[in-house]
């Protein structure tokens, strides 16, 4: 053998037990900077409602970590923007999709090698898809539904004597009236039901939504983001417009002069009415369902769809939307969006919506239920969710409570909508 043949055989056990030692940590440092990295997450959850699925990723991602830091999605966009001044964005962001607009020129797309438009759409809802994928770029992975659900008093129904909850609103009004009592000279001391005003009822503005989406129109249409409130259409050959129904269904239960009369400014808002045995029913949110329990242990909470207008061929819903999405600032978007696909996948996102006790977005994890009933509420109303585009949710808000508080006061439902209307549209400009 030659001398250098020797010489390439040290050479090659030598680099070899160079890679070893470094592979099994004896040359100090060199093994953690080369083969370990972190993913920072901002949510809008507690941390201890993401440990599961954050256990679940270490475990089979050993070299990298995930450091989860909660926010106050008030300020989100704020932070959002200071921290890509200062250059130290996160590499996911948990977005409802209420902030996806203030957000979207700050979001990367998602590669098309994680997962197509079609089975994007295919995966998730339409509620989800809807908003996090615009013109077939996806810029967000849903992982959580907020849905709309039918919170009502067990034991009020019994005394009443009506046995199930409201299927349609033609119910809901007739139930509202039974369960709605009053001194003898006509003030209410319980209320059937919290509809009618915007200024005691937090999610006014969702439940006129959900009418509205019901009757066959949107608000904002997330397609095309035109604003589309207002708007007629033909309904067994007559012309209306489902906004103008809407708001006068919901105005009426606020009219002392109405037999629809349940609620007025004396009560306090829905959730802390119902935990006061103040009121018998009242439509919210999913996400509302943890706090409630608490507050109302001594009370026998029924949780069921919301009503539907009578005959209707299709039942909708209105839900919020949520999911991981990576800044365009993000030195380890390919990284992120690995994660972000690994906490939506079948097995995982059941351990993060079973925490905050929402619906997850997957269609087939919904389609396989939930043991819990309030969860089998939620999934089931996950599935028929819709939503609207919303560019920016305190100013909307407080446009569509406007409209809401006029037509309660006795102005034309036609012009307060028309009102509305061309405020929204000032916000898309």
């Amino acid at each position: 053998m030659s001398k250098l043949q020797v010489g390439i055989y040290i050479g090659v056990i030598f680099i070899t037990l160079i890679v070893v030692f470094i592979f099994l940590g004896v040359i100090p440092g060199l093994r953690q900077t080369s083969f370990s990295t972190t993913i920072v997450m901002w949510g809008i959850f507690p941390e201890d409602d993401f440990k599961s699925a954050l256990g679940a990723w270490q475990e089979e991602n050993a070299s990298i970590s995930i450091v989860y830091v909660q926010k106050n999605p008030a300020s989100y966009t704020t932070e959002l923007l200071q921290a890509i001044a200062a250059g130290h964005v996160p590499d996911i962001m948990v977005l409802p999709d209420t902030l996806f607009h203030a957000n979207q020129s700050n979001l990367s797309q998602m590669p098309s090698l994680f997962m197509t438009p079609r089975e994007y759409s295919e995966t998730f809802t339409g509620a989800a898809t809807s908003i996090f994928m615009q013109s077939d770029a996806i810029y967000g992975i849903p992982f959580a539904l907020d849905p709309m659900v039918l919170y009502w008093n067990r034991d009020f129904f019994a005394s009443d004597a009506i046995a199930t909850p409201p299927v349609t609103w033609d119910e809901f009004l007739l139930d509202a009236q039974k369960l709605t009592k009053r001194t003898p000279d006509g003030n209410l001391i319980r209320a059937g039901a919290a509809m009618g005003l915007a200024s005691n009822i937090p999610q006014s503005t969702d439940i006129v939504s959900l009418l509205i989406l019901q009757g066959g129109t949107s608000i904002i249409d997330p397609a095309t983001r035109t604003v589309t409130i207002g708007e007629s259409r033909l309904i067994n050959q007559i012309q209306s417009s489902p906004t103008e129904t809407a708001l006068l269904f919901y105005a009426d239960f606020a009219r002392r002069e109405k037999t629809s009369y349940s609620w007025n400014h004396t009560f306090s808002p829905p959730e802390d009415a119902f935990s006061r045995e103040d009121l018998a029913m009242f439509i919210g949110r999913a996400s509302a369902y943890r706090s409630l329990a608490q507050r109302s242990a001594h009370i026998s909470i029924g949780v069921s769809p919301v009503p539907q207008y009578k005959n209707a061929s299709v039942k909708i819903n209105y839900a919020n939307a949520f999911a991981f999405t990576v800044p365009l600032q993000s030195q380890q978007q390919h990284t992120a969006w690995r994660v972000a696909t690994f906490f939506a996948k079948p097995d995982i996102v059941p351990l993060i919506t079973n925490r905050i006790v929402l619906a997850p977005a997957r269609r087939d994890v919904l389609g396989a239920g939930h043991s819990f009933p309030p969860s089998s509420v939620f999934y089931e109303e996950a599935l028929r969710s819709r939503t609207w585009y919303d560019p920016d949710p305190a100013r909307s808000s407080s446009i569509l409570k406007n409209m809401i508080e006029s037509v309660a006061a006795g102005r034309e439902a036609s012009l307060a909508a028309a009102e509305a209307r061309t405020r929204l549209e000032s916000l898309l400009k």
